[in-house]
């Protein structure tokens, strides 16, 4: 059983990369991708009724991502912060706080989960699979299933672009390998479809991630994301 997780885990990842021809010290580092033209940030509110939802936003409108489908919201007037509505859904934000109506249902006192809302807005931006990993801090993006962009963080950041070449696939391993260079550098990615957890957070990923960049390597997790929102 075990075995055919992992074939699943690794027939999914290919297809999403195919199908598209934390050092944490600053948000730019953590969004390595190419922002959407329209500039939206985004976020994962956590409400206290136990009730979560994404939304992404820039001046003008809002979005909110259900599982089954986004729904915009165009910007309304607001005595205080920022409303964002259409005919069954209303938005409020003032300062870090959301509420929620969808239907007449109120999701009040809704506050933004910075580490969930980083992976939202690497999706947001286009991001397919996405790693990270410690000592040295690391960051790997797969970028509308076309560029590799890699950084880490040794006292400064340091970032590397390449383009991505076809993967090496071994079904039978559940692995997925990425060979490949620019003008000065080269790196290999391999990709295991197996439950990895990180080393300082705890968080479960599905996927074992080794990156070796020149002569360094690079060990971690990560996760496939789908289409850009």
């Amino acid at each position: 059983m075990q075995s055919i997780k992992l074939y699943f885990s690794i027939l999914w990842l290919t297809i999403i990369l195919s199908a598209c021809t934390e050092a944490r010290q600053t948000a730019d580092y953590l969004h390595l991708g190419v922002p959407a033209p329209r500039l939206a940030k985004a976020y994962v509110y956590e409400c206290s009724d136990g009730y979560s939802f994404t939304s992404s936003r820039d001046e003008n409108r809002a979005s909110i991502i259900f599982p089954e489908q986004t729904i915009t919201l165009g910007y309304a007037f607001a005595v205080f912060g920022a409303k964002f509505s259409n005919s069954n859904i209303t938005l409020w934000v003032e300062d870090d706080v959301a509420k929620l109506e969808v239907d007449s249902v109120t999701h009040d006192n809704c506050y933004n989960n910075p580490a969930k809302a980083i992976w939202a807005q690497a999706k947001l931006n286009g991001v397919d699979f996405r790693a990270l990993g410690n000592e040295p801090s690391w960051i790997l993006e797969i970028v509308q299933g076309t560029n590799i962009i890699f950084a880490n963080y040794s006292k400064q950041i340091n970032r590397y672009q390449f383009i991505r070449s076809e993967p090496e696939i071994d079904l039978a391993a559940a692995k997925t390998m990425f060979k490949a260079n620019n003008k000065d550098h080269t790196i290999l990615i391999t990709i295991i479809g197996e439950p990895c957890q990180d080393s300082m957070s705890g968080e479960a990923f599905d996927f074992n991630v080794t990156v070796e960049l020149d002569d360094q390597r690079f060990t971690g997790c990560g996760r496939a994301l789908l289409k850009a929102l």
